[in-house]
């Protein structure tokens, strides 16, 4: 076929994808799945002009149709019509457009077809949109969800948060509850609160208040810390809204968020601190090292120190070491050992670096001088590597120092080594530098004691029974 004849076929067939796909999924919102499979057909026929031809003359040109039926250009101008069609409000049969999209390769352009589809099939009929929505999976069902109840919420709150709370327990879910009460604060803050109060999941509430209290501390700080600390009794649920707050808070004024957190009483004060710091570290991590080094000055001299310290230490060394794990390292090292301070905060910078670089994580592990922090980060090593590397995990596990400790991570590198190598398992248990009492009792608790010596002969004499007459 002559590229005359070819080029005018091509653009025809392009046109009629785009006017047989409006007509399918642009009906009105009446019309049936029956007649968008009725549809299907007619747009097959349209969009391959030559099925009609011979045989012969098919297989002549059959380069010509397997173009002409894969079409780029056209189902990429049929995508935008969609597009464009749902921005613009047309009637449109929503389960038809779905079928389309869903059937397009994933990448980019799917993705943003659903958002606009989501979007527009939220705002129509949402019950029926999260129908459609509940039978996605993955990053399908999450994003088109999202969009469905973001603009429900917009016209009915209450119900939207209500239809969040009967999901079943997810992290995905409780990001959605989240995420609907901060918007429901937005507009009606006394409804949202009141809402969320009411929710007899600890799991549910904790994470509505949150939403609510982050919205709340946008615009009045104070107001939403004063609510925190008077009307949550639950240690629990009134740590984790205190960070909501903390975190808006320090957004607008980090000096006053510091301030205020310095007030609260010990327990409430450390977590809100926490929550400003890690704020801090994220956008600037060497700032909320020298904020923390202030806090731990005054410390105490002797007694005890709450663990709080250490998390509030973790929480700079994790963010820091995340974009600069030799700097996070460096300054890890200058922290107090009491309380294990440095031990947690090394532990976390050694995680954080094992993901990025592990053979220089490795290597500045071994630069460490011998004691707890060595030994911690060892430690974090062992449960990093056991599944991937038990062998390399066992070799870690063996560096620690304090014996008990030592023991407790070869047996539990043993263990998992011998679900999937018993040999090689069995093989580094009897060359293990430990107590031959202990290697007894490893190998008969998991199994990987060697096996008794067979005598030779039945009267135990060497000579494998033979003899020599």
């Amino acid at each position: 076929m002559s590229a005359k004849i070819t080029l005018p076929l091509i653009a025809a067939g392009a046109f009629s994808i785009g006017m047989a796909l409006d007509h399918l999924l642009f009906s009105s919102p009446g019309a049936t799945a029956r007649d968008a499979e009725k549809e299907a057909p007619t747009l097959a026929r349209k969009s391959s002009p030559d099925r009609n031809r011979s045989g012969e003359s098919a297989r002549e040109n059959s380069g010509e149709t397997s173009k002409e039926q894969h079409n780029p250009e056209g189902e990429e101008h049929a995508l935008r019509n969609l597009i464009e069609n749902l921005d613009q409000g047309r009637p449109a049969n929503f389960a038809a457009a779905a079928r389309t999209i869903l059937a397009m390769p994933p990448g980019p352009r799917r993705r943003e077809a659903l958002h606009h589809l989501a979007s527009r099939w939220g705002r129509s009929d949402p019950t029926a949109a999260l129908r459609w929505s509940e039978g996605l999976t993955g990053r399908d069902q999450f994003s088109t969800m999202e969009d469905i109840l973001r603009h429900w919420s917009e016209e009915d709150p209450a119900s939207a948060a209500d239809y969040v709370a009967q999901l079943p327990g997810s992290e995905h879910s409780l990001h959605l509850l989240r995420d609907l009460s901060h918007r429901w604060a937005e507009t009606d803050r006394s409804a949202a609160l009141e809402w969320s109060m009411a929710l007899d999941d600890p799991a549910l509430r904790m994470r509505a208040l949150r939403g609510v209290a982050s919205s709340w501390a946008e615009h009045d700080p104070a107001e939403a810390a004063a609510f925190t600390t008077d009307s949550l009794e639950s240690p629990n649920e009134r740590h984790h809204v205190l960070e909501a707050v903390a975190r808006r808070w320090a957004e607008r004024d980090l000096q006053g968020a510091l301030q205020w957190a310095r007030d609260l009483e010990s327990g409430d004060q450390q977590r809100a601190t926490q929550s400003v710091l890690r704020l801090v570290a994220e956008h600037n991590p060497s700032e909320a090292a020298t904020l923390y080094q202030d806090i731990a000055s005054g410390l105490p001299a002797a007694g005890p120190i709450s663990r709080e310290y250490r998390h509030m230490a973790q929480e700079v060394a994790r963010v820091w070491s995340s974009s600069s794990p030799a700097d996070a390292a460096q300054w890890a090292m200058t922290l107090p050992e009491r309380g294990s301070i440095q031990r947690g905060a090394v532990g976390d910078v050694t995680e954080q670096w094992m993901r990025i670089d592990s053979m220089a994580a490795g290597e500045w592990i071994q630069s460490l001088p011998p004691g707890s922090t060595r030994d911690g980060a060892s430690e974090r090593v062992v449960h990093m590597t056991v599944h991937s590397d038990p062998g390399a995990a066992f070799a870690w596990a063996e560096s620690v120092s304090e014996n008990d400790r030592r023991f407790g991570l070869m047996h539990h590198t043993l263990t998992q080594w011998s679900e999937v190598d018993r040999p090689a398992a069995q093989q580094a248990l009897s060359t293990a530098d430990i107590p031959p009492e202990v290697r007894q009792r490893f190998g008969e608790e998991l199994g990987l004691a060697p096996a008794p010596a067979r005598d030779p002969t039945p009267d135990g004499q060497p000579g494998g029974g033979l003899s020599n007459k």
